[in-house]
């Protein structure tokens, strides 16, 4: 790689750095912000605002596979450029919505948006250019992007009480697409292709695994390993964002102040980062299918934690635990499908993992909600969590089993890129 390419790289992950951060903290955590200010306004019930947003989570968990061929097809400049055009327009009319079916269809087209714009367009940016230090290049955006709810929602708070919340989503609008469209617009663009180009994966399961998939976006969401992949992350997805949300909730129900539940929750996002922090140090330790296995077996201990006891001893440990493993996670989804098939299809593929991440997301808090609402409790839902944690981990020790059981693991066998 040039040096010239090596500067454009570095360009890309700087400006990804801050664009994801700012589009995260506008079109992801600001709604939960808003949510209490619009609820006030129109007297809808909380339930009502907030399926508003697993409206959106749905939308974008159907765009992922289309802007995933889109993102292959015509590059990162095209693609996220438009998103944050749509996104500040969207954002715009979300201050003037004036009833219910308005604010669903609006951040329907906000979920589809968001599919443009966050993390999986900007992983696969960002993939297309590092092979070479594209672990380093991605725990970058990650771990800038991790400060955007320590960054906006006390931002978006302050913005609602000095403007009221119509003026302060208008104020947040014009901060993205001040922001955001124009460094999308000059900087993004094609990886390289020729012999400026970072070298192709590190350790492609195509190149490197006898009788892996086929190339071909195809082939590669048929494969065994990507199914495999999938049902780990779909399942991890569900149980995170299960806690996530009704965490606050639960631990209240147990007898903890609403204040503390609250800090335990913020310092659970906040332990992101020393996961990430710790990604690119555990893959020099350890080979990369004992990492993947690692990290899923920490996220079903995390939350086998609360469903085991809510003493302030397991809830802590569950924070930590559970918090540093959400950031390992984040990254090994953002490297493993370039590392493991390649980057030719990067966008597509990834696309259709998304979906079923994205899927599994907006229906986590759904049945976690209704299985505590028929048991009085949240008992079965925590252990629904742990088993679907066990199903994850079984799945993960799948993506590469050959690899596993020379590094002395016992995983079933798999003939590895089996359809």
């Amino acid at each position: 790689m040039r040096a010239s390419s090596l500067h454009r790289g570095h360009a890309v992950v700087a400006v990804l750095s801050l664009t994801e951060t700012i589009s995260f903290g506008v079109l992801f955590y600001g709604f939960t912000v808003f949510l209490r200010p619009m609820q006030d306004e129109f007297g809808w019930t909380r339930a009502q605002v907030a399926g508003a947003f697993s409206v959106a989570l749905l939308a974008q968990a159907a765009a992922g596979v289309l802007v995933g061929r889109l993102l292959d097809r015509h590059g990162p400049r095209v693609v996220m450029t438009a998103g944050s055009v749509a996104a500040t327009a969207g954002t715009l009319l979300w201050s003037r919505v004036g009833g219910l079916i308005e604010l669903y269809l609006l951040w329907a087209a906000l979920g589809a948006v968001m599919a443009t714009v966050l993390y999986e367009p900007a992983f696969a940016t960002v993939t297309a250019w590092f092979s070479t230090g594209r672990r380093s290049a991605l725990t970058t955006v990650t771990l800038v992007a991790g400060f955007a709810s320590t960054i906006f929602l006390p931002l978006e708070t302050w913005l609602i009480e000095v403007l009221g919340w119509r003026d302060a989503v208008v104020a947040l609008a014009v901060l993205l697409g001040v922001t955001t469209v124009p460094l999308h617009a000059v900087v993004l663009r094609r990886a390289p292709t020729s012999t400026d180009a970072v070298h192709p994966g590190d350790g492609d399961l195509a190149a490197t695994v006898p009788g892996a998939p086929p190339d071909g976006p195809r082939a590669i969401v048929r494969s065994r390993a990507f199914r495999s992949l999938t049902v780990a992350f779909a399942c991890s997805a569900f149980v995170s964002s299960s806690l996530v949300v009704h965490q606050v909730p639960l631990l209240v129900d147990v007898g903890y102040s609403a204040a503390l539940a609250a800090t335990a929750t913020g310092v659970l996002g906040a332990m992101q980062v020393p996961g990430r922090v710790l990604f690119t140090p555990l893959l020099r330790w350890a080979p990369r299918p004992v990492v993947t296995v690692a990290v899923f077996v920490a996220l079903a201990a995390g939350s086998a934690l609360l469903a085991v006891g809510t003493s302030p001893v397991l809830v802590w440990t569950f924070v930590v635990l559970y918090g540093m493993a959400r950031g390992l996670g984040t990254l090994l989804r953002a490297t493993l499908v370039g590392e493991l098939f390649g980057v030719r299809h990067y966008g597509t593929v990834s696309g259709v993992l998304a979906a079923w991440t994205t899927t599994a997301v907006a229906a986590g808090p759904i049945v976690t909600g209704v299985l505590h609402d028929r048991a009085g409790g949240y008992e079965a839902a925590l252990w629904l969590l742990v088993a679907l944690g066990v199903v994850a981990v079984v799945a993960a020790a799948r993506v590469e089993p050959g690899r596993l059981r020379r590094h002395g693991a016992s995983v079933p066998a798999i003939a590895e890129g089996e359809t």
